[in-house]
């Protein structure tokens, strides 16, 4: 008998990630291991980024465990997937599985259980279906927007993601310009170089003897990568994650206006061109071989990458009154982290020994409040005993304060989820909503200003209740609520978790220009979390903030008389 070799399939790494997706999405309608759905999920994501083909890596015999994500049975399957074109597990299940989820398949990251729950409130049985009911506005109407919006990205494409996403994703295709397009230079540019929260087109400029030759090799970037639209010293591609990639050409005379032309947002650039010239005329005035030489010709103060969004940086810029933006190294306290009292993963005292590690001179333990029962809220009465451990450890912990705090909810009527005399023993309070988002716009402000008006209310937490390319938020007369916050004395935050990003920097600045200050917080539920207050801090920068607009940047003798009110 002639043993046959196996069937050489040409995958791209996109197809590889959608079948071991389409595997997870299975998996997860069998209400199999969630170990290993979440697993596959993150295998496919991590192969969307990657540089190398992964389909030569299996022909090469390469060990794929090496990826971060891809264990021992991931790499037999995706060998699996390489050498068939599938995978006898996700066969196995299309065949066992009910018609209308095997029917799931052209559209691997559709959440199986939401999709049902869609269809049984609809009376639908088909994708088809679901997408004109997407289409219709019908699906947002009678199921709300966060399962309306994962269904457009599921079957339209993503076209965005978080900008901490993006960072394993940039740091690949740098490589690969440097090292297989033979770039002499390569820098990040546009919005991800001004950390917006969301990428839809990754941008870098390069320096390159061969411009053409680069592009073209960029075309077997995860084995291919389509290019959409060039000129001769452009280039554009659609990337498996979803999102646009833009490669921009500059030579080292001109690199520094280069970087500023496709760094700025396009009302920043429209200002600066009004402020100085067109910059396409300027340009054979130079050499500018970096931004700071092109600003001091033209008497500006240096942008950060941050500001170039189209406020007012540029008539900052001129006066030399551009603020001294916050950094990491401002920062001297946590003020909203959870504890394993609520549904953090770490003790009062781990959370507290990390922050004093880092050098924080004091930390808040924020748990939930009783009402949140699905984060394991802290009742009336642990939380007292919180409240007297707390000053024990207090009593033997050196180099570091435990703020006596609480995530305390704002029920619907805008009271507090716990009483008067409870919250008059805490350091502080972070008040936030987490139920009841459908409530009008002005429902939901008068609730938070109601709210506002306890003496016992100090900082609002992720005001919209946003999650980034999931849930918009509710609406908020943010003004309004804005003035009401500086009256009473109460204060915001942004939070740092990347997905949330809440306030926003435009929120954010209107806060701070009112002069209500905002901490930086990062919400973090285990002492890993601690490093993204990175996000929240550029955030900050984003709006403008100084170290003195940010709550935490003050010791705690400083910032203790503001929680106070009258």
């Amino acid at each position: 008998m002639i043993v046959m070799p196996p069937r050489r399939v040409n995958l791209t790494n996109a197809e590889i990630a959608d079948r071991l997706a389409g595997l997870a999405q299975l998996l997860a309608a069998e209400k199999g291991n969630g170990y290993k759905v979440k697993a596959y999920q993150r295998a496919a994501a991590r192969i969307r980024t990657l540089s190398e083909s992964v389909e030569e890596l299996v022909h090469e015999n390469a060990d794929l465990t090496v990826y971060p994500g891809i264990g021992g049975s991931i790499s037999h399957a995706i060998r699996e997937i390489v050498q068939t074109g599938t995978i006898g597990t996700l066969e196995r299940l299309r065949s066992q599985v009910r018609p209308e989820i095997a029917a799931l398949k052209d559209y691997p990251r559709l959440d199986p259980k939401l999709v049902l729950r869609a269809y049984k409130k609809l009376g639908i049985s088909s994708v088809e279906e679901l997408i004109a009911k997407l289409d219709s506005g019908e699906l947002e109407q009678a199921l709300g927007n966060r399962l309306s919006q994962h269904v457009h990205q599921a079957v339209h494409g993503t076209h965005a993601i978080l900008l901490y996403r993006a960072h394993e994703l940039r740091a690949e295709v740098e490589a690969f310009l440097l090292n297989v397009g033979k770039a002499r230079a390569v820098v990040v540019t546009g919005s991800y170089r001004r950390c917006v929260e969301t990428i839809a087109e990754l941008s870098f400029l390069v320096e390159s003897d061969d411009f053409d030759a680069l592009t073209a090799r960029f075309e077997r970037y995860g084995g291919h990568t389509p290019r959409v639209a060039s000129t001769p010293t452009s280039a554009t591609f659609s990337m498996s994650s979803g999102i646009r990639l833009r490669i921009d050409q500059a030579t080292r005379e001109n690199w520094g206006i280069a970087l500023i032309q496709s760094t700025g947002s396009e009302a920043h650039l429209r200002k600066l061109a009004e402020a100085i010239a067109p910059l396409a005329s300027v340009v054979n005035a130079g050499p500018y071989p970096s931004e700071m030489a092109f600003y001091e010709r033209f008497q500006l103060s240096f942008i950060p990458p941050e500001l170039r969004e189209g406020h007012n940086e540029i008539e900052l810029a001129k006066r030399g009154t551009l603020p001294r933006l916050v950094t990491a190294e401002d920062i001297r306290g946590e003020l909203h982290a959870h504890s394993a009292s609520s549904d953090g993963a770490d003790s009062i005292e781990d959370m507290a020994t990390a922050a004093r590690d880092i050098g924080y001179q004091y930390i808040g333990i924020t748990d939930h409040s009783q009402s949140l029962k699905i984060a394991r809220g802290v009742s009336a009465e642990d939380l007292w005993k919180q409240v007297r451990y707390m000053d024990q450890l207090n009593s033997r912990l050196e180099g570091i304060r435990v703020l006596k705090s609480a995530e305390v909810d704002i029920l619907a009527d805008g009271t507090l989820d716990y009483p008067d005399e409870l919250l008059k023993e805490l350091d502080y309070t972070v008040c936030s909503i987490h139920s009841r988002f459908a409530l009008g716009k002005q429902e939901q402000t008068e609730r938070i200003l109601r709210a506002m008006d306890n003496r016992y209310f100090n900082i609002l937490g992720h005001a919209t209740g946003r999650l980034l390319l999931k849930r918009p938020g509710y609406e908020l007369d943010m003004e309004r609520i804005i003035r009401h916050a500086k009256q009473n004395g109460c204060f915001f935050e942004i939070n740092s978790s990347p997905d949330r990003l809440d306030l926003s920097a435009e929120n954010a600045r209107l806060a701070s220009e009112s002069g209500v200050k905002i901490a930086v917080s990062t919400d973090a539920h285990s002492t890993r979390e601690f490093g993204t207050v990175q996000y929240g801090i550029q955030q900050a920068r984003r709006a403008g903030l100084e170290p003195a607009s940010v709550l935490n940047c003050l010791p705690w003798d400083l910032l203790q008389p503001l929680f106070r009110r009258g």
